[in-house]
């Protein structure tokens, strides 16, 4: 991979490995639609996850323009997650005529479901089939945007994918509609925005990525692998404690100790890996190792190839030092795997 190409794939700080400590650089319209009109690889979703008190976990994505279908179309999305390991999921196409999204702000109607950003929350409602959720996102930690918020950008082709955190961590409360059964809910929750004007396939191998989310720090992870391996990881890192956004970096350096395969596909993914930085005074060496594999899904067929997506309920470790004042933590938190080239 050529210098130039490496630079474009370290376009989150124009070009280079770079850290910062409390930035504020995150724009509410950064949430917003960025519709790149007459491109007909032109993607765009607003994903949510959030975990509950009562064991129940759900995930909700708006796929405004869905990059994994062939053509691309509206659609949404939603998975519940119960305590006895009983996973629910529904989809559904969105027709063209039934979809807006505003630029300035996060305010996105796909049919009857929608969401919007209130200003100090955000306010979610959809229903698939039977199958839904009304919740009000509070954040409790600010938004983030990982420098230029940009996992690559190509100044000579015009390829992007753009990448923003309004949600590091939120408080979440609602309800989860079953059928007839209507559970009122309260945990804790996620939200990030992503798009771009490319297949992800043309320019990305895969990536892990996760969020972890305990009383006093959140973390937000990605480790996305350029589709030439000779090229840089791109590693966006957020370490959050309390209401501070502590260390924004791309300095990230990860490596795989133990690897799975999903009894479904046959497909390998991590099950155990370490991620560490050291930058601004803030070092940290976070263990990670998955210990349920909950989704296990082949893509819809948008290449000549198959593409997988997995889903693991995962251990962490986490080994922080911030200034001189250490802390070791545990807990369990949800860790995905994208596959999108032939192994």
């Amino acid at each position: 991979m050529d210098t130039q190409e490496q630079k474009n794939y370290l376009a989150m700080w124009d070009g280079a490995l770079s850290a910062e400590r409390n930035p504020t650089n995150y724009q509410r319209q950064d949430d917003g639609s960025h519709i790149f009109h007459n491109e007909k690889d032109y993607y765009e979703w607003w994903y949510f996850d959030a975990a509950f008190d009562n064991g129940y976990h759900v995930v909700i994505t708006f796929h405004y323009h869905n990059v994994f279908l062939k053509p691309m179309a509206p659609s949404i999305q939603i998975f519940i997650y119960k305590p006895d390991g009983q996973k629910i999921e529904k989809y559904d196409l969105s027709p063209m005529d039934s979809i807006s999204a505003h630029p300035d702000y996060c305010n996105v109607k796909m049919g009857d479901s929608w969401v919007r950003d209130m200003g100090d929350h955000y306010e979610l409602s959809i229903m698939v089939r039977g199958v839904g959720a009304k919740l009000r996102f509070t954040n409790t930690v600010p938004s983030w945007k990982p420098g230029r918020g940009f996992n690559y950008k190509n100044e000579d082709t015009g390829k992007i994918s753009g990448w923003v955190v309004p949600q590091p961590c939120a408080r979440v409360e609602g309800d989860l509609i079953i059928k007839d059964e209507v559970i009122p809910v309260q945990g804790s929750g996620y939200h990030d925005h992503n798009w771009g004007n490319c297949r992800f396939h043309e320019i990305f191998w895969g990536w892990y990525w996760g969020r972890i989310q305990n009383p006093q720090y959140s973390i937000v992870y990605g480790w996305v692998i350029p589709k030439d391996k000779t090229g840089p990881i791109v590693t966006p890192l957020l370490i959050a404690r309390d209401c501070e956004l502590l260390l924004s970096t791309n300095t990230m350096e990860g490596k795989c100790l133990e690897m799975g395969r999903d009894e479904r596909f046959q497909r390998e993914y991590p099950t155990h890996l370490t991620l560490a930085t050291d930058a601004q005074g803030v070092k940290m060496n976070l263990d990670i190792t998955a210990h349920r594999l909950i989704e296990a899904m082949q893509l819809p067929p948008s290449t000549d190839w198959p593409q997988y997506y997995n889903r693991c309920l995962a251990h962490y470790k986490l080994d922080l030092e911030v200034d001189g004042k250490k802390d070791l933590l545990e807990g369990e938190f949800l860790h995905e795997t994208m596959l999108l080239q032939e192994e």
